[in-house]
């Protein structure tokens, strides 16, 4: 439910900006140029708030499982190392083992997510 409304608030800030945006230009012929250049820049920086998806600081996160959403993103973390350790072993530059304690931490990792996996936040 919150995912729809960070959705509905992001286009809606997106939208306002635009409508800011033109209001500026439509009405700059009766508009002063001291009044039209900063309702265009505050347009622009409120369709810019809804492009960058501000609304996932104002409201709370939804994960439930943020331990493996954790442990995961680590994985992700150790597969870039691996990769950075086999091509240091390709090209002679270091010994096999950076890219052997490497694989190990994958190994180590892959068991905490076994560990983390249906554990949701704040329980058991």
């Amino acid at each position: 439910m919150q995912r729809h409304i960070r959705r509905n608030f992001d286009m809606g800030l997106t939208g306002l900006g635009i409508g800011i945006i033109l209001c500026a230009v439509i009405l700059g012929g009766s508009l002063d140029i001291i009044v039209q250049l900063p309702m265009a820049l505050t347009g622009v920086l409120i369709m810019e708030a809804g492009v960058w998806r501000i609304s996932t600081r104002l409201f709370p996160n939804e994960r439930r499982y943020s331990g493996l959403r954790a442990e995961g993103d680590r994985m992700m973390e150790l597969i870039r190392e691996l990769n950075v350790a086999a091509i240091a072993k390709e090209t002679g530059k270091e010994d096999a083992r950076r890219f052997q304690d490497t694989l190990q931490a994958m190994h180590d990792s892959v068991s905490k997510m076994s560990e983390l996996a249906a554990r949701e936040d704040g329980g058991a």
